[in-house]
């Protein structure tokens, strides 16, 4: 198995950015006082209220028409779409043109170094939760997944649904989005995306991080376990 390289978020992110648009890096400063025109209708803070728009506060790698409490256009929460680094940059760029009936009524920013400064900015807006993680090595993370995870879970492409989901290609995949598996409601309706912060809280206290999930897994209390699993599950494609 060929092994990819394993990134912490943000250098997914700007991997993501140069490979999917070719933005160029941006100036988060900059990028807040643009943002001063999103704040019409948005809050950017954490728990921030939602206004005309829904709050905004850590939506970048998150599916678009999650946030909860705010009613979506039928046409945004059918989108599919996940707020990655070359969406969210198209999505400013010209909002009806990514999403044709949203209700957002924003014009659009049409130079490409204001939207490379507000992604810059947005990357910052990031919970307690979001904090880097390490490197991690996927052999290691090959031999942690088969002692914990291989009595519940296949992960080879096509593999079977044993007591949970196969988890071939599940990074950076929304939740409970595996075909032939029976989900909890909570998985169903959580609007998650296992980015790297979401699938590192979830392996360390599966039951802490979403309650009334049917995963019955303790967790891993060691970091490198967690870090090595992530970049195991990374190589999975």
């Amino acid at each position: 198995m060929k092994l990819k390289p394993i990134f912490t978020i943000c250098t997914v992110a700007g991997f993501l950015a140069i490979n999917s648009s070719a933005m160029a890096a941006g100036d988060a400063s900059k990028g807040e006082k643009l943002a001063k025109k999103c704040q019409a209708c948005h809050t950017l803070t954490e728990g921030g209220k939602n206004r005309l728009g829904p709050n905004l506060f850590g939506i970048l790698n998150q599916p678009a028409g999650k946030v909860a409490g705010y009613k979506y256009s039928k046409a945004m929460a059918a989108s599919g779409l996940i707020w990655d680094p070359a969406t969210f940059s198209d999505f400013v760029a010209k909002p009806k043109k990514v999403v044709k009936r949203t209700k957002m009524s924003f014009a659009g920013l049409k130079k490409a170094t204001q939207r490379a400064d507000l992604l810059a900015y947005f990357e910052t807006l990031r919970g307690a939760n979001s904090a880097k993680i390490a490197v991690g090595n996927a052999e290691d993370g090959k031999t942690v997944a088969t002692k914990h995870c291989i009595v519940c879970h296949s992960f080879e492409k096509g593999g079977k649904v044993v007591f949970g989901p196969n988890l071939f290609d599940m990074a950076g995949k929304p939740a409970a989005a595996i075909a032939g598996f029976k989900y909890s409601d909570a998985l169903k309706n959580s609007g998650l995306t296992w980015t790297d912060n979401n699938l590192v809280g979830f392996l360390a206290d599966p039951e802490q991080f979403l309650k009334g999930t049917t995963a019955r897994f303790p967790g891993l209390k060691s970091a490198k376990d967690k870090a090595d699993i992530l970049a195991y599950m990374k190589t999975l494609k």
